[in-house]
């Protein structure tokens, strides 16, 4: 939910229980001043009624309409002082029950009690009443949506350096070795905000040039003496007067020191990858590179007797030709090392993507860690680092193509879709 929708909502629903609230005091109010007009006006009655007594001795006759009528009826009771009354009674006049204000009392003419009883019909008071409680909330709602409006439009233009700055940072990118440029804002609390992200981003750059140094400068110092190493454990090899009791040990060293260049090598990889040290501005022909990379391994594929099954359209790309050697060579590097004895290996290249299926001994891989660094199914052996599939992954990234794992009929399926299709048909 969006701040302002959530602002809205609370300042009309708060609004409303006020005006609410509000309106109704005002109703209490309004009545009550109402009433008592017509109780003056009861109470002039009564009072002309006085003074025509004193004057003629009698009583006056009386005034009837449909707003007003009087009824004078003999006592033995008098009342001890006037009583004003709201009741809902028959308009003589109307022939309908409508509510009224009353006031009674009794006066003593020559020697006869009499009890007069004035009433005042409330229609004219209660329609009045209505109208303007209708005026009300016609102007409460009136109110409230030209404040919505008003606060829609003020706030989208209040809160626009906020949104300024959240494209910029969406757009930002540590990789560009420039610093994040916030304009000011004129508002103490977004010009706060600037700064405290300039401020983070600024650190965040410097740790991470740090690092970008330390991650080439370690890469590149370990390749030298790991050469020295591999160059002397190959002379040692080499000597025919090794004894046989060392040869063993040299040949581990060998090979380890083997898999540690290659380690060093990919982790190198992945950080040029990740720091932008690649620009995807060259021509791939995919069908081409696929088919001498399956020249390269042919002799591995004749000796584990495995059948290759092609669907290969000529396709080109704007990629980058190492970063697509090294995804192809891993893939069919990875189908050709654990697949079976006489197993079976499909390709497929199309405009809409590449997909590589095999089948292997191993199940089911784990979707969820299968493509994180230095994972390692069980079952697949010493041999690999567990990169190959992360830097396979940060390639795809990198040109924003989707790359797909699927274990179906006993064959691990890994599909690459580019960056211009959603998902080949042919796959």
């Amino acid at each position: 939910m969006k701040l302002f929708t959530k602002y809205n909502r609370i300042a009309i629903t708060t609004s409303v229980i006020i005006f609410m609230a509000g309106s109704f005091a005002f109703y209490l109010t309004l009545r009550y001043v109402m009433i008592r007009q017509l109780d003056d006006v009861l109470r002039t009655e009564r009072a002309e009624i006085l003074q025509y007594l004193n004057e003629h001795h009698e009583l006056p006759e009386m005034l009837n309409t449909k707003d007003q009528w009087s009824v004078v009826r003999r006592t033995a009771h008098p009342l001890e002082r006037m009583v004003f009354t709201t009741e809902k009674g028959i308009n003589p006049h109307e022939h309908g029950k409508e509510w009224l204000r009353k006031i009674q009392f009794t006066l003593q003419v020559h020697d006869e009690l009499y009890e007069i009883s004035i009433y005042k019909s409330q229609e004219g008071t209660d329609d009045m009443i209505k109208l303007i409680i209708l005026i009300a909330i016609v102007m409460i709602a009136l109110i409230l949506l030209a404040g919505n409006l008003i606060n829609r439009t003020l706030l989208k233009k209040l809160w626009q350096p906020f949104y300024h700055t959240i494209d910029t940072i969406k757009e930002y990118q540590l990789t560009q070795d420039k610093a994040l440029r916030l304009p000011g804002t004129g508002v103490e609390e977004f010009t706060l905000l600037n700064t405290s992200v300039s401020n983070m981003t600024e650190r965040a750059q410097h740790e991470y040039q740090v690092l970008k140094e330390f991650t080439g400068n370690a890469a590149h110092e370990m390749q030298t003496p790991l050469a020295v190493i591999a160059t002397h454990t190959d002379a040692l090899m080499q000597d025919e007067q090794l004894l046989h009791r060392h040869a063993a040990s040299i040949a581990s060293i060998e090979q380890s020191v083997g898999k540690l260049a290659k380690l060093n090598q990919s982790l190198l990889l992945l950080a040029k990858i990740e720091h932008g040290r690649f620009e995807l501005n060259q021509e791939v022909r995919w069908d081409e590179l696929l088919q001498q990379k399956l020249n390269e391994w042919q002799e591995l594929i004749t000796g584990q007797n495995l059948k290759v099954s092609l669907s290969i359209v000529p396709v080109a790309t704007v990629f980058h030709e190492h970063l697509a050697d090294i995804v192809i060579s891993n893939l069919l590097n990875n189908s050709i090392r654990y697949n079976i004895a006489g197993g079976h290996i499909a390709i497929i290249l199309n405009h809409e993507g590449f997909s590589i299926a095999n089948t292997s001994s191993l199940p089911a891989l784990d979707t969820s860690k299968l493509f994180n660094r230095f994972f390692r199914q069980s079952g697949t052996g010493p041999d690999g680092n567990g990169l190959g599939l992360s830097i396979i992954k940060q390639v795809c990234e990198l040109a924003h193509h989707r790359i797909t794992y699927q274990y179906t009929h006993q064959q691990h399926v890994f599909t690459i879709f580019f960056s211009n299709s959603d998902r080949p048909s042919d796959f």
